[in-house]
């Protein structure tokens, strides 16, 4: 697919955050003009000349744009923009906190991430987890909690490239003594108290159950609860309890065989 090369700029007014959410509203400061852009058919992906991302923008966009499908089927919703990804070449280059990383700006249709060797499934689930940010804000607007803004990004991320609901399901049963209950994950206060990686992951794995076994129409209704009422407004949405559901989603993960 033809590049060209462009200088794209993004004002941030402020440096304001998504109220349940760990990503901030508005874009990306302004960013340097060593850019080239690739179409996909639902992204435009901005790369370093001569970059990994570069050398692969063909198959990472066929995965996001796989993705963008997935995540619209799996929450049974529509949404119809394209989304702007910058792929940068490290940590350093992104100014982010590690070489798989990433944040989303939906207000904005961006995301940006570190995209770095090997073209695999972390980095498949790195770049799906930060285009979904996008997608599903896009789609439906804010969430309610931070557990929802981050674990439906990566609930919904599709198996064909990614670490899907099997990859959680295992994961939950092999860290099942260190899982938070999911009343004190959905709540805000409590989050950031949480090792990032339990937190994403349990959260995860919990709406993958929901979703595949109850359908995306009541984790919809769910997404906008808040943490004061996070628990009523699911006993009132599913008719039965969260610390009831939560078990049974436990006992499920347990007995998973992938």
């Amino acid at each position: 697919m033809r590049a060209r090369l462009t200088v794209v700029t993004y004002a941030v007014i402020a440096c304001a955050v998504v109220g349940a959410a760990c990503n901030p509203i508005l874009g990306p400061s302004t960013t340097d003009d060593n850019w080239r852009v690739h179409e996909s058919s639902r992204f435009s992906l901005h790369v370093r000349p001569g970059s990994f991302a570069e050398q692969n923008a063909l198959p990472i966009g066929e995965a996001l744009d796989h993705q963008y499908e997935a995540t619209l089927a799996a929450l049974a919703t529509r949404y119809d923009q394209r989304v702007i990804a910058f792929l940068f070449t490290s940590a350093d280059d992104a100014d982010l906190s590690s070489n798989y990383s990433g944040v989303a700006y939906p207000e904005t249709l961006t995301f940006r991430a570190t995209c770095v060797a090997p073209l695999g499934v972390n980095l498949h689930s790195l770049l799906g987890h930060e285009a979904n940010h996008v997608i599903i804000m896009g789609a439906l607007g804010r969430a309610g909690t931070r557990m929802m803004n981050e674990g439906l990004a990566s609930a919904v991320l599709s198996e064909r490239y990614s670490s899907g609901r099997s990859h959680y399901y295992a994961w939950t049963k092999a860290h099942r003594s260190e899982i938070p209950s999911m009343a004190r994950l959905a709540n805000d206060d409590e989050w950031e108290g949480f090792n990032e990686q339990l937190a994403y992951s349990a959260s995860a794995s919990f709406l993958a159950y929901l979703i595949e076994t109850r359908g995306p129409a009541p984790v919809r209704a769910l997404y906008y609860a808040k943490s004061g009422d996070f628990s009523s407004r699911f006993s009132a949405i599913y008719g039965r309890s969260l610390t009831d559901v939560e078990a049974e989603w436990l006992a499920f993960c347990e007995a998973f065989v992938r």
